[in-house]
């Protein structure tokens, strides 16, 4: 009973701290994230914390993973709730509306490298999740162009993307859809990125607008 109870009280002593990280980063990005900080706002000292997090970069690492299995899971809930012939574009809309919705963690994911931070394998393994989900999405979308010769992208994530699987069905990925899966990744990423930093401020257009076109555009295969 005593040890379910520190377990308890200790986990709920991590997500307070994790939750007060949150706030550090949506005001100065990771740079303000300070585990002393944290402490003091919690009333605890900074040693106390430390039994909690051995420094920093596990705490990050907590965020990480957090942000990238929340990312995931609302990916791959939108495509299982999707027909068929729309699941491509449940997907697309359902990354934009988490970064939309929190663009602090989805920055923490695809923004700006944190200097000096490595993640460690198990970070990898989600994300590499969501981009299962991606491959099985653009796999849907038909037309990858399979019985041509593969290009010199194609061929190349043929050998290198071969960690991403295994995949749901037993079946590698051949090196056309892998290069289609990559571009959409890097397309849909792009104009998120830019719309979650603002960058189309003052622009005159509706950033909906110009993600929309190209969520279009890549399920035609353009």
């Amino acid at each position: 009973m005593a040890t379910a109870r520190r377990e308890r009280y200790r986990k709920q002593t991590r997500e307070e701290a994790k939750a007060v990280a949150l706030a550090q980063l949506a005001e100065a990005g990771t740079s303000g994230i300070s585990l002393n900080a944290i402490a003091k706002s919690m009333g605890m000292t900074g040693p106390a914390l430390y039994r909690y997090f051995a420094g920093r970069d596990e705490l990050l690492t907590e965020l990480i993973t957090d942000a990238y299995r929340d990312l995931a899971e609302a990916a791959a809930a939108a495509v299982a709730d999707a027909a068929p012939d729309d699941r491509f574009r449940a997907l697309a809309h359902a990354i934009r509306d988490w970064a939309k919705a929190q663009p602090d963690r989805y920055l923490l994911i695809y923004g700006t490298p944190v200097p000096g931070y490595q993640a460690p394998p198990e970070t990898t393994e989600i994300a590499r999740a969501l981009m299962r989900t991606i491959f099985d999405a653009c796999a849907g979308l038909g037309g990858t162009a399979a019985d041509e010769p593969a290009s010199p992208l194609e061929a190349e994530l043929a050998r290198r993307l071969e960690a991403v699987g295994p995949w749901a069905d037993g079946a590698d990925p051949d090196g056309g859809l892998k290069g289609r899966a990559l571009r959409t990744w890097t397309r849909l990423h792009g104009v998120i990125s830019l719309d979650v930093q603002g960058q189309f401020s003052g622009m005159g257009f509706d950033p909906g607008m110009l993600f929309e076109a190209e969520v279009e555009a890549l399920a035609r295969g353009v």
